[in-house]
């Protein structure tokens, strides 16, 4: 029971610490900002047959509209050049759906199809079309702000949380 034994359990007691070392980080992991996001993702791409992960925090429709869920505290980024985007709060904060397609006498599209009816507060357009925004929840829809091409707003006033829809115009 001398040295051997005592070696045995030096030997123990470090992997076991070892193990309690690597696992901390992992089990922060799986219910941390990361995780909190994920699961977002997930409940997207399991309610909707067309979407599908393509980034971390990142859902692509078949439609070619990309919604970007950030961690808790950090934000979706600036929309990209050639498109257009929601974002979920004001001073482009929170989700943040963009769109790049257009149609010549207009295309209609619905932000209730991709969980973001009601739900925009502020937005930005780096395309070149022009995009109408509309409240169909009134009779007749009311166009509550229209997107020039290079325009952007920090918040949506009066229209915030209202937006259900819009029409592109090809610039």
């Amino acid at each position: 029971m001398g040295i051997r034994h005592l070696v045995q359990t030096l030997t123990v007691a470090s992997i076991a610490a070892a193990v309690a070392a690597v696992a901390a980080p992992a089990q922060a992991l799986a219910s941390g900002p990361r995780a909190k996001v994920q699961q977002q993702v997930d409940q997207v791409v399991n309610s909707r047959p067309d979407a599908r992960q393509t980034g971390p925090g990142t859902v692509t429709f078949s439609s070619g509209a990309v919604l970007t869920i950030p961690a808790a505290g950090a934000t979706a980024g600036v929309c990209t050049a050639g498109w257009y985007c929601f974002y979920q709060y004001t001073d482009y904060g929170g989700r943040k759906l963009s769109f790049h397609d257009c149609g010549a006498n207009g295309l209609w599209q619905y932000l209730t199809d991709y969980g973001f009816g009601n739900a925009t507060s502020s937005w930005q357009n780096f395309s070149k079309n022009t995009v109408l925004v509309y409240d169909q929840a009134t009779t007749p829809p009311t166009t509550l702000w229209t997107e020039l091409p290079g325009a952007e707003s920090t918040q949506v006033g009066a229209a915030d949380n209202k937006a259900d829809a819009f029409e592109t115009f090809c610039g």
